[in-house]
């Protein structure tokens, strides 16, 4: 079953909402780059977030998310509207004494970058705290969108007793006419429902479903995604990375080596360049 993301919008509220089944996109980074279960969770949830994030930009946007805290864990995530994303984690293993639970993150940074393809990038910050990724989220919206919401997000990892692997998602953003008592409201509705596990066992028209009748009211579908993970990389974006080096640089590589290999971070496709490649291409 494919992934898929539904829009939608709280009339009654003034509110905008996400919810999202990621499951199958949030699968493939984790096995090309083989993340034990806590790096499972935290990249799937950053992804989860990116997407969030782009969903309230303009359609040709797209949104990063990056964060690495004082253990070394980071994950790095990119996302558009439509829910094509690329991503990766590093794992790292607490020091000895470190208590800890292992799904917190500790101090560090969170970086958001915004681009489009005719406009300049837009950077914003967070310093994480010692929490959940969904706490460190809402602090990053509070803090630097001024955006009142409500997040929800759960990761069953493989070995989760009875479950199979699953990501899934909602998020509620107040829209500027939204009265304070829609989010007490809404929190007051959400949040006990997001805190049990038969709710993230539904199917994601389910769980859209589930809220309705939790809220009390319509929430109206705008449009659905279908979101997968798709790298973008290609020989030709290589190609430029070589040309950075300079040709004596390259040269050089090439008389060690006998070639030139650069492995995409993401999606782990090797491109490689022999001598005969690197003169055409310089000569070009």
């Amino acid at each position: 079953m494919s992934d898929q993301v539904i829009l939608g919008i709280s009339n009654t509220h003034h509110y905008r909402f996400t919810l999202v089944d990621l499951t199958e996109t949030a699968k493939e980074p984790m096995f090309l780059h083989s993340l034990n279960k806590e790096m499972s969770v935290f990249l799937s949830k950053t992804m989860m977030g990116a997407l969030f994030l782009a969903e309230m930009t303009k359609n040709q946007q797209k949104v990063s998310i990056q964060w690495k805290d004082d253990s070394n864990k980071q994950a790095l995530a990119y996302s558009d509207r439509y829910g094509k994303m690329k991503s990766v984690a590093y794992s790292a293993s607490h020091e000895e004494g470190d208590i800890r639970n292992e799904f917190i993150l500790g101090q560090g940074i969170m970086k958001v970058i915004r681009w489009d393809f005719d406009s300049d990038t837009y950077q914003s910050y967070t310093n994480l705290v010692e929490d959940t990724f969904e706490v460190n989220f809402i602090k990053y919206l509070t803090e630097s969108e001024q955006i009142k919401a409500i997040v929800g997000m759960e990761v069953f990892p493989f070995d989760f007793p009875g479950n199979d692997f699953s990501a899934k998602g909602l998020f509620f953003e107040a829209l500027p006419d939204a009265p304070e008592e829609s989010f007490t409201y809404l929190i007051s509705k959400i949040q006990p429902l997001v805190q049990k596990e038969a709710f993230w066992a539904l199917s994601i028209d389910e769980m859209l479903a589930s809220l309705q009748t939790e809220i009390g009211s319509e929430l109206e579908v705008l449009s659905k995604e279908s979101p997968e993970f798709l790298c973008d990389c290609s020989r030709h974006k290589v190609a430029d990375i070589i040309a950075s080096l300079g040709k004596q640089e390259a040269d050089s590589i090439i008389d060690e080596f006998g070639k030139i290999e650069i492995t995409c971070e993401f999606c782990r496709t090797a491109y490689q360049f022999n001598s005969f490649d690197v003169e055409k291409f310089f000569n070009q």
